[in-house]
């Protein structure tokens, strides 16, 4: 019985550190999802920097994220990791989330020139 049951706590707590590990990687890729969206959607008026409120966004969750980007995009990265409590373990958690920045507006506008010169091309 004494085999049993330390077998048993061995699989109770490595489903838990599994649950937890699991759920803290899913609320940092979504935090990372919203500064990445957030800046690209602040960068399409160009009135602000889409990089700096990405941060801010990001700043927010309290945790570290890596933030680049230019006018077309928008990077954000974590490297997070957890530490096990057995034998000097971590677990490491990394990702990168990409954003672009689309303005509508431009894209509608090379729509309509190109089917005004193919409207003046075509009899």
């Amino acid at each position: 019985m004494a085999l049993i049951s330390g077998v048993w706590l061995l699989v109770v707590f490595a489903s838990l550190l599994l649950i937890l590990g699991s759920m803290q990687k899913v609320t940092d890729t979504a935090a990372a999802a919203e500064a990445a969206v957030y800046g690209s959607g602040k960068a399409v008026n160009r009135v602000s920097d889409g990089v700096d409120a990405a941060r801010k966004r990001a700043g927010m969750t309290g945790k570290s994220y890596s933030i680049a980007g230019s006018k077309r995009e928008i990077t954000v990265t974590f490297d997070h990791k957890l530490q096990i409590p057995f034998q000097n373990l971590e677990w490491r958690r990394s990702e990168i989330l990409r954003s672009k920045v689309i303005r509508p507006v431009l894209f509608i506008e090379k729509v309509q020139k190109a089917r005004k010169i193919r409207d003046m091309l075509v009899p």
